[in-house]
């Protein structure tokens, strides 16, 4: 089994083709994996969507806007997983697109748009959006990310628990393209045929991706 950690900023458009390329590459290779989709929120990632929206980084109040959005749609994905890890990725995904495709504003009317769109209960919904356990289990994704040392998104965790029951994990910083998910999973599937006892993922860092790191 597989199990990937997308660490992603809950507004983000570069996060947005990430997640569509890891799950489209899973579903090719008709592999099966655990997703666990992890929204974060911090000075840097903020930072980093102001620069990829070429939006101005010294306006402060702009930077407290984006601030306060990123940690409230950090709630609103967690309020939307209680109903389902696969309607709370499709209700990001969906608030992602309004957001950077279609170019909306967000807003509790757009929120409450997504979660329809992901047949999410909204009553429910609009309640767990503010309650204790969804700020506690933000704080848990936050504490989760410093263990593994992320600090941006997107940043993936792929771990392997196939031939080793502890796992073997890489972390992939950035942007992931199709085509080297796609290679990831290829040659994990061959890594213990070619090389006995080699360590897990070796291989692809002999390949100049330095946004690679074994974990």
């Amino acid at each position: 089994m597989l199990e990937v950690f997308m660490f992603v900023n809950p507004i983000g458009g570069v996060c947005l083709e990430t997640e569509r390329n890891i799950l489209q590459s899973l579903n090719s290779h008709q592999q099966k994996a655990r997703i666990n989709v992890v929204p974060l929120a911090n000075l840097q990632i903020v930072t980093d969507y102001l620069k990829r929206s070429n939006l101005d980084l010294h306006d402060l109040q702009l930077r407290n806007h984006i601030a306060n959005i990123t940690y409230q749609s950090l709630l609103d994905y967690k309020a939307a997983s209680f109903q389902g890890k696969r309607r709370a990725r499709e209700f990001l995904l969906n608030l992602q697109r309004h957001i950077n495709k279609d170019h909306e504003k967000y807003s509790d009317e757009l929120v409450s748009i997504a979660a329809a769109e992901a047949k999410l209960d909204l009553k429910t919904f609009t309640e767990d959006r503010q309650s204790k356990l969804v700020k506690d289990l933000c704080e848990a994704d936050r504490q989760l990310a410093s263990e593994l040392n992320v600090r941006r998104t997107p940043s993936t965790v792929l771990v392997d628990y196939r031939h080793n029951v502890d796992g073997d994990g890489v972390l992939i910083e950035g942007r992931v393209e199709r085509d080297l998910f796609d290679q990831i999973v290829e040659d994990r599937l061959g890594c213990y045929q070619q090389t006995i006892n080699q360590k897990p993922f070796q291989q692809l860092l002999t390949k100049n991706h330095d946004h690679l790191r074994l974990l």
